[in-house]
């Protein structure tokens, strides 16, 4: 009888360069075959979003993730730790010894020294291992949403954006944050089993109330739903209160807090605001894309 079960999904992370393409086609996804598993990296894939939002998805679903840390390449590293910070079941390895950075050093790692068949022979093995010793999902996640503001991930000490433009129907400046929440799990995340707010300096809002300290409360509430997979946006509109010093909104920013609130406990994260131009964010977004797919 044939096993009609989807097989496991290995996502890859390693630079796209020609170098590696015998690495990838002849000893990753060969051994991926092997193992029962299929893998893919996200440069064979279609799809409609940006790369980095794509790449944060299918770490997210994947079962395994395999890390190539050859040459140092910053974006794999980063995309590495991201996978590991979900609780994610990641196989490294490298052609040298020489470039697994210190923070991983005790972490175990596949050198295979350019030789391909012992790289797939080892890589059957350990993904083997990984498909019959799944991690369970309360080890996976201690919150299961992704924020992102104007498509920068909403970590402690992250920098986004607050976009000023001309709205020709009302003839005035709007100041507009667009906060999206990504749904990293395999379950559908009700809308009232969240309660988010965003406390900010200098801007305030018809949602926002004034606070003792001065900041202003920006209640964010969930409307709908989110799918596995999917997510959603929520709009804030911002008004700039008389004497605020305008020229300091765009050089220096404000500070701001995102909380949450969630069965898992509560969550506070800082982040810096500039304000931006519509037209300045979209060479801010197309410089970031270049680097990224020039890796």
């Amino acid at each position: 009888m044939f096993d009609t079960r989807p097989k496991p999904f290995v996502f890859v992370l390693m630079p796209f360069s020609e170098e590696f393409r015998d690495i990838y086609e002849l000893g990753i996804k060969s051994a991926c075959e092997l193992a029962g598993a299929y893998c893919e990296r996200v440069d064979e894939q279609i799809f409609e979003e940006r790369m980095l939002d794509r790449i944060y998805n299918q770490i997210a679903k994947a079962d395994v993730i395999i890390s190539d840390m050859t040459g140092k390449n910053p974006n794999v590293f980063y995309e590495t730790g991201y996978a590991h910070a979900l609780g994610k079941r990641v196989l490294l390895l490298t052609r040298q010894a020489n470039d697994i950075p210190f923070d991983l050093k005790h972490f175990q790692h596949v050198i295979y020294q350019g030789k391909i068949t012992y790289l797939k022979n080892e890589l059957v093995r350990r993904i083997e291992w990984a498909i019959n010793h799944p991690k369970e999902n309360s080890e996976i996640f201690s919150t299961s949403i992704r924020y992102m503001v104007q498509g920068v991930e909403v970590i402690d000490g992250a920098q986004s954006y607050i976009v000023e433009h001309f709205d020709k129907e009302s003839r005035s400046l709007e100041r507009t944050l667009q906060l999206d929440l990504f749904n990293l799990s395999d379950g559908t995340i009700n809308s009232d089993q969240v309660r988010l707010s965003l406390d900010i300096d200098c801007y305030s809002g018809a949602s926002a109330s004034l606070m003792p300290d001065g900041k202003y409360l920006h209640r964010l509430p969930i409307k709908e739903d989110i799918y596995p997979g999917s997510h959603i946006s929520i709009r804030l509109d911002l008004h700039v209160p008389q004497g605020i010093d305008h020229d300091a909104l765009i050089s220096e920013g404000v500070k701001a807090t995102l909380h949450e609130s969630t069965k898992f406990g509560k969550m506070s994260r800082n982040l810096i605001l500039k304000l931006v131009t519509q037209e300045r964010l979209e060479v801010i977004t197309h410089n970031k894309e270049l680097q990224r797919t020039s890796r």
